[in-house]
This record gives structure tokens, sequence and C-alpha cells, in this order.
């Protein structure tokens, strides 16, 4: 039984690659979704380079399914990023903060409704991140701010890798905060790799999107992540992309 997901890649599996290299890369592969990083276009750019870089998504016929992930310091760098998003033709955004930001929350939520756009908390590890205070790291990090801010636009993206780094376990997160999940992030880690391609580590993508479709309401695409080395990008996308789509079809 194939299971209705479209498959998406998130833009700083090619870090290093200009926008428009980023695509023809992406023309090499099945993805056909775009989760865009700001480093690759974001609101800091001037008008020119978003104009174009708007018509080579475009030509590319790739679809921008979201953005991020956007860190924010304080609550009013919320807006700027959100009309960024909704200039973009995303659907939601993706964030991280300080938990206890609760005016970071706040005003999330305003703009989120604003631009209609749903906002999904990243959760992020020591991989990245020295003071885990400063990211959401754990189960409770996102349950707590989500409980306290109930709101239909508010809720969680599930980045897989990073929870298997915290020894969190994903299946247990969507079985506790599925119907909250807006956008997921697919991302392994092995030991040849701390990042790594869903499914060549400890990630079992098979029974994962099976946790998925049973307690969660997801509508955007499963977006593939991981920094690997750039000469490596596209075949590793290649290679999940494949694992990804045998899940589906299982």
């Amino acid at each position: 039984m194939s299971r209705d997901y479209d498959i998406g890649v998130q833009s700083v599996v090619f870090r290093d690659f200009s926008l428009g290299d980023l695509l023809s890369e992406l023309d090499e592969t099945e993805v056909t979704h775009l989760e865009l990083w700001g480093h690759h276009l974001g609101p800091d750019h001037d008008d020119a380079t978003v104009a174009a870089g708007l018509d080579a998504v475009d030509t590319a016929d790739v679809s921008v399914c979201g953005y991020g992930v956007v860190d924010l310091e304080s609550p009013n760098e919320a807006r700027e990023h959100a009309a960024f998003a909704d200039r973009l033709g995303a659907d939601y955004l993706t964030v991280n903060y300080p938990p206890a930001a609760d005016a970071i929350t706040e005003e999330l939520i305003e703009v989120a409704g604003a631009f209609d756009l749903d906002v999904g908390i990243h959760n992020y590890s020591s991989v990245h991140h020295d003071d885990l205070s400063r990211v959401f790291s754990t189960v409770d990090d996102a349950r707590g701010v989500l409980d306290r801010y109930d709101h239909e636009r508010l809720g969680l993206c599930i980045d897989t890798g990073h929870f298997l780094v915290e020894d969190v376990r994903p299946d247990e997160v969507v079985r506790d905060l599925g119907d909250r999940i807006v956008a997921c992030h697919l991302k392994d880690t092995s030991d040849a790799e701390i990042e790594d391609v869903p499914g060549a580590g400890r990630l079992d993508v098979a029974s994962f999107v099976d946790l998925l479709e049973g307690h969660a309401d997801l509508t955007a695409p499963l977006v593939i992540e991981y920094e690997l080395p750039q000469d490596r990008a596209t075949d590793a996308l290649r290679e999940a992309v494949g694992t990804v789509r045998r899940a589906l079809d299982d």
C-alpha cells in the first residue's frame, strides 16, 4: 500500500552550492519539494536576488514547501521571516529559539495567523549547540511549549536525527506529540556519520512512516536532511529517496 506523502529536501544538504546549482542537482533526482534555508535565499538578500531566485525555482518546477530553519533571538525577528516564507509561497516556517522565550512563541502565533502559515518548532542536539537550554532537545521541551500554547498553527518540526543523537526515540515523540507535528526532517545518525541519510543508521524509516500515518495528520512533505561532504550530497539524496520511497510503498 502506498502512503500519500511527497518527498522533499532541506536545502542545507547543498550548503556549499548556489541556489541555481542546487536546483540543477535536484533535476537529477526525483525530488520536487524544497524546504529553503535562508543561506540560499532569505530576507537579507536584495529584491533583485530574491526575484531571480523565485524565477529560478519556478523554472526548475520545484515547489517551496517550507522555509527555515530560522534562529530567533527576539520576538521582533519573527514577522520578517514569516513574511518571507509567505513571499516564497511556503506552507510552513521552521524555527529554533530558547524554549523559555514565551514572548517569541506568542509572536510566532501572531504571525502564523497573519500569514496563514504553520510554524514548526525544530528540535536540535549537541551536534550544533553546546548550550541545550537555548534549543528544543527533549520531548519535554517541546511538550511544555505546545501544552502552554495550544494553537492550531503552532506545532513541531520533528528532526529524527537530532532526537536520536540525544537518545530520544522519534517513535516515542510521534506517539506523544503526533497531533502537533506540522513538518518532518528525516535524518539519521550512524557510526560512520553523526548526520547521515535516513535509514543508514538507527532510524527505521518504514516503522517511522507507519507511526506518522497512524498518529499524525502531516500534510507537508517528508523532508530529507543531512550535512555530509558536498561531493556526496546528490548521490546520498538519491539513496535517501530510494529508502523513503520503499518505505512509502511498503
